[in-house]
């Protein structure tokens, strides 16, 4: 990955950060903005960009049907469960015993956070 890339991926992940606390916070843009030290403009742009990558579907491996899952065998049984480091360079570790349903969840959402 890129020197460029992984500035990019750092500066989502602050945006997006940024604009979940502002919008837990009850202030407005300005008000928000002023108190983080933050350029309004940037702000507006930010929550834009990752509004549209929002909208647009996520590629990770789940399209409109889960049946998109890959079949992994596991040798030696292991029941610690399994280990999955995302695009996004995240790491996300599923116990043993985890159903279909809760993994197309997990990964969908993933997804709409652009994680993935």
């Amino acid at each position: 990955m890129s020197e460029n890339s992984n500035t990019e991926t750092d500066q989502r992940q602050f945006w997006q950060m940024a604009i979940e606390a502002w919008q837990a916070g009850g202030l407005s843009v300005r008000q928000f903005c002023k108190q983080e030290g933050l350029s309004e403009p940037s702000f507006y742009n930010w929550r834009r960009r990752l509004k549209e990558s929002a909208d647009t579907p996520p590629d990770c491996g789940t399209d409109s049907s889960p049946e998109t899952f890959i079949q992994v065998s596991l040798s030696g049984g292991s029941a610690s469960g399994v280990e999955f480091v995302l695009s996004s360079g995240h790491t996300l570790r599923i116990p043993a015993g985890v159903d279909r349903q809760t993994l197309v969840t997990v990964f969908s959402a993933l997804g709409e956070a652009g994680l993935c």
